[in-house]
C-alpha cells in the first residue's frame, strides 16, 4: 500500500525534494553578486520611479554596468519585490519556481518523447539533484530562466508533432521568444534550434503551412522589439567584450606565426591568417564543453560558477552517460534521439563563441540532454533487476549527492569567498551607521561592482541615484561601474585625507574577515 501512494506521488516527491535542495538557506548561500544585485535593484527602481538606475524609463536592455542586461529577468521579478521587497530572496524566487518547474516540464517533455513513465521520472529525479542545475537554480541566474522557456516551447513543439493538435504550432514560439527577453546565449541557441526543428520536421509544419505562418508572423512581431533594442542599446557592444574577438591571442599568434618566415608572401598570410586561427580557437572552445575534466572532474573555472573539487556532473554518470548514449542510439525513439542530439549540440555554440570557455553558465541547456542520456543509462540498469548492481548504483549515487552538498554549502563559501562578493550585507549596514561621522568613506573595489551591492543593500533611493549615476568609461570587455555615491569612493587612494572611514578587503581564508576597517 505505501509502495504504492510513493510511485502515485513519485513527481510530487520529486518536485518537493528539488525544492528543498534549492530552497534551503536562499538568503545566504551563495552571497549576493553584483548581477543579482543589479536585477534586483533595478525592478525595485522601476517600482518606485518607473525607470532603472540610469533613469530610463522601462528599457528592453538594462544599461546597467554598461553590459546592457536583457530584461526579462527584471520584469519577472517586479510582483517579487513589490511584494516581499529588496531582499535576496525576493531576488532569487523567480527563477527558483521557474527552475522548479523546468523538471516537472521535463518529466512531461521525456514521458511524450519516450511514452515511458519510469524514464521520465528517474530524468526528472536525476535533474533534481544535478549539481549543473542545482547551482545555477538558487541564485537569479538568468540562464536557468532562459532554460525554462526554451524547454517550455520544445514541449509545446512536440505536442503539436506528436499529438497532431494544430493549435500548438500558434503556441510554441511564444516562449521562445521569451527567452530572448531573458538571456543573451538564447539569442544563439533559440535560432539555431527552430531552424533545426524546421528543416527536420518540415513535412509536418508544411501539412499545415498556412497556420505556420501565422506563428512565424507573432513570433516575429514578438521579436523585432528586443532585436531593435539590442542592435540600438549597446547589445552588439556586449558581444565584442565577451565575444571570441576580445581574445587578442589569435592575431598576436598570427603575427608571430608570420614573422617567422624571412619574406612574408601572400601565402603565407594564406596561412597563417587570424581568420583561420580564431576558428580554430571556437572549435577548441566548443569542443571544451565535453571535456572529461570539465564535465566530471573540475568543472567551470569561474568560482562563481563552480561547486570546489566537482565537475558538472557526478563522476558515476560518466559510464551511466556512455551506457545511455549507446542505448539511445540503437532505440527507435526517433523523437527522443532529435531532442537529445539538436540540444546537445547547438548548447555550447553561445558559449563558444566567448573568450570564457568552457562557461557552464552560458552552456546550461547542455545539462538537459546529458542528463536524459545518464537517465537512459540507468532505466536500462534498473530494467534488468539485479539488486546487487541497482544497490550499488543508489549507494554510490547517494555517497555522489552528500559530496556534493558538501562541496557546496560548507566548502566553497570559504574556498571562494570573494568570488560572491561575501560580507557585504553586514558591512553596507555599518557604512550608512557611519556615513555622517565621516567626510569621506573608501571602500576596497577588489570586488566586483561594489557600487550596486551598496545601492542594494540601503536600499538607496533610486531618484537620487539616477540624478548623480556616472559609469566609468569601458574597460577591454565592455564593463562600467561607478565611482562614487555620495560621500563614498569605491577605491581607495594612496594619499588618504583626514576625517576618513577606509574598508579594505581582507585575506578571508586567514582572517575569516572579508574586511579590515580603519578610520583616518
Amino acid at each position: 500500500m505505501v509502495i504504492k501512494l510513493i510511485n502515485k506521488y513519485l513527481l510530487a516527491l520529486i518536485l518537493f525534494l528539488a525544492f528543498l535542495i534549492r530552497f534551503y538557506d536562499i538568503n545566504q548561500l551563495p552571497s549576493l553578486n553584483p548581477d543579482e544585485a543589479a536585477l534586483g535593484y533595478n525592478s525595485y527602481s522601476l517600482i518606485l520611479t518607473g525607470k532603472d538606475e540610469h533613469g530610463d524609463p522601462f528599457p528592453l536592455h538594462f544599461k546597467s554596468f554598461g553590459d546592457y542586461k536583457p530584461g526579462g529577468y527584471i520584469y519577472l521579478d517586479l510582483p517579487f519585490i513589490a511584494v516581499f521587497g529588496l531582499t535576496e530572496t525576493a531576488v532569487r524566487l523567480p527563477n527558483l519556481i521557474l527552475s522548479i518547474l523546468t523538471i516537472f516540464l521535463v518529466f512531461k517533455l521525456i514521458l511524450l518523447l519516450s511514452s515511458s513513465k519510469p524514464l521520465a521520472l528517474v530524468t526528472s529525479f536525476c535533474l533534481s539533484i544535478s549539481p549543473w542545475h542545482i547551482h545555477f537554480s538558487r541564485g537569479a541566474w538568468e540562464s536557468s530562466t532562459a532554460l525554462f522557456f526554451i524547454i517550455f516551447g520544445i514541449y509545446l513543439f512536440y505536442k503539436y508533432i506528436i499529438n497532431h493538435q494544430k493549435k500548438y504550432i500558434y503556441f510554441f514560439p511564444i516562449p521562445l521568444v521569451f527567452s530572448l527577453y531573458t538571456y543573451h546565449s538564447s539569442r544563439i541557441i533559440v535560432p539555431l534550434l527552430f531552424i533545426i526543428l524546421f528543416i527536420i520536421y518540415k513535412k509536418n509544419i508544411f501539412s499545415n503551412i498556412k497556420s505556420f505562418l501565422m506563428s512565424l508572423t507573432i513570433a516575429f512581431l514578438l521579436t523585432f522589439p528586443v532585436l531593435f533594442s539590442f542592435i540600438n542599446h549597446g547589445g552588439l557592444t556586449r558581444f565584442s567584450g565577451v565575444g571570441l574577438t576580445a581574445d587578442y591571442g589569435p592575431v598576436s599568434r598570427a603575427e608571430e606565426l608570420i614573422n617567422h618566415h624571412a619574406n612574408v608572401k601572400l601565402i603565407n598570410r594564406l596561412i597563417h591568417n587570424k581568420r583561420f586561427l580564431y576558428l580554430i580557437s571556437w572549435g577548441e572552445n566548443y569542443l571544451s564543453h565535453f571535456d572529461y575534466n570539465f564535465l566530471f572532474l573540475k568543472g567551470d573555472e569561474v568560482p562563481r560558477s563552480k561547486s570546489p573539487d566537482m565537475g558538472q556532473l557526478y563522476l558515476i554518470e560518466l559510464p551511466l552517460l556512455i551506457l545511455g548514449l549507446i542505448k539511445i542510439i540503437k532505440s527507435n525513439k526517433f523523437h527522443l534521439k532529435i531532442f537529445i542530439f539538436t540540444l546537445l549540440f547547438i548548447s555550447p555554440i553561445a558559449s563558444s563563441l566567448t573568450f570564457q570557455s568552457p562557461s557552464a553558465l552560458r552552456s546550461l541547456p547542455m545539462i538537459i540532454p546529458l542528463t536524459v542520456l545518464v537517465s537512459f543509462g540507468i532505466h536500462s540498469i534498473f530494467i534488468l533487476k539485479n539488486r546487487i548492481i541497482n544497490f550499488v548504483l543508489i549507494l554510490v549515487y547517494l555517497f555522489s549527492f552528500i559530496f556534493y552538498l558538501d562541496a557546496y554549502f560548507i566548502h566553497s563559501p570559504k574556498r571562494y569567498p570573494s568570488a560572491w562578493n561575501r560580507g557585504f550585507s553586514e558591512i553596507i549596514p555599518y557604512i550608512n551607521q557611519n556615513k555622517n561621522k565621516f567626510e569621506n568613506i573608501y571602500v576596497t573595489n577588489l570586488y566586483d561592482q561594489p557600487y550596486i551591492l551598496y545601492l542594494f543593500y540601503s536600499k538607496y533611493p533610486p531618484k537620487l541615484i539616477q540624478s548623480q549615476i556616472k559609469l566609468t568609461p569601458a574597460d577591454k570587455f565592455g564593463f562600467s561601474t561607478v565611482n562614487q555615491i555620495d560621500n563614498i569612493t569605491f577605491s581607495i587612494p594612496e594619499s588618504i585625507p583626514p576625517n576618513s572611514l577606509i574598508i579594505e578587503a581582507s585575506d578571508y581564508l586567514s582572517t575569516q574577515e572579508s574586511f579590515k576597517i580603519y578610520t583616518k
